[in-house]
């Protein structure tokens, strides 16, 4: 039996051990303190702000139009409050218990912003609204979406390219990007939009009948039929007002059409409710955190120049 030779090693397999962690895999959400880096950008804030003054502008020039009593857009940066979007009191507590981002709740830049772009939507669960008026706010949420369909694509596509790849995108070819897929980014929240108003126009009729006596006793005894098509008129608008920014996420990295970016927000708002919830809260914490750097590093801009 031949023996073995003295450079020959018998390597020795040892299980168990780790060699290597892969954090991003075991915590997914550690890609939002890399997506925090986007935000941090200066092509991304020009966008934002170039979007933000147009907003602010278009705003004031519906409200002029259609001679709004007050302007539904206050600043991004004010804490929004139920009883400014609305001038009924009863539906503004209604509101407070169904849009929780209140003062005392989490001030997050995030959701802010977030209900900042929802005022006119929300506002128009103002029962004492004129059709006037309502037009009006529609005009404003159809140039919301309009606009930051832009301007939101093209930074969804900065930060798709820059957490997939790693490169970077100049501003201006982000908003090429973003206008070739403007119908799949305006499409897609105007989707639900169009469904929620199918589902409500039955409601609608049902609510005029309802002023004659005998349509009243027979939609009091059909009441649960009616409750369960609100229902579906419920799930459609939290769909929207949850999910849209996800809309052009998706296609800010898939390119695709506005029926996929819906089918996409279906399934992560339903589908993984507590996963969207948690990004959500991570997300609105390193909100308040660069949000708090920002204004520390402005006051003492300030300080220093005035000193």
């Amino acid at each position: 039996m031949p023996e073995p030779q003295p450079h020959q090693q018998t390597v020795a397999h040892s299980t168990g051990v780790v060699h290597e962690i892969r954090w991003s895999e075991i915590c997914p959400w550690l890609i939002l303190i890399k997506a925090l880096r986007v935000t941090l950008m200066i092509r991304v804030l020009v966008l934002a702000t170039v979007g933000v003054l147009l907003a602010q502008w278009g705003s004031a020039k519906i409200d002029r139009f259609f001679s709004l009593e007050r302007p539904s857009l206050t600043r991004i940066t004010d804490t929004p409050l139920a009883g400014s979007l609305v001038s009924n009191p009863v539906d503004a507590e209604r509101l407070v218990n169904f849009v929780p981002i209140q003062e005392n709740l989490l001030p997050s830049p995030l959701l802010r912003g977030w209900l900042w772009l929802s005022q006119p939507f929300l506002r128009l669960a103002d029962r004492d609204l004129t059709w006037h008026s309502s037009l009006g706010l529609l005009a404003q949420g159809f140039w919301m979406i309009g606009l930051w369909a832009v301007f939101g694509g093209a930074i969804a596509r900065i930060a798709a390219l820059f957490l997939t790849r790693g490169e970077t995108l100049g501003p201006l070819v982000a908003l090429r990007d973003a206008v070739t897929v403007w119908l799949g980014t305006t499409g897609a929240p105007l989707i639900a939009l169009l469904a929620a108003t199918a589902l409500a126009v039955p409601l609608a009729l049902l609510g005029w009948l309802l002023r004659f006596e005998t349509f009243a006793f027979i939609s009091g005894l059909l009441w649960c039929f009616v409750l369960a098509w609100g229902l579906m008129l419920a799930f459609v608008l939290v769909l929207f007002l949850v999910g849209w920014p996800l809309m052009w996420a998706c296609l800010g990295v898939e390119r695709s059409d506005a029926f996929d970016g819906v089918s996409r927000c279906y399934a992560y708002v339903y589908q993984r409710p507590l996963h969207l919830v948690f990004f959500v809260l991570v997300a609105a914490l390193l909100g308040l955190l660069g949000e708090a750097v920002v204004g520390y590093f402005a006051a003492a801009i300030v300080t220093f120049s005035e000193w």
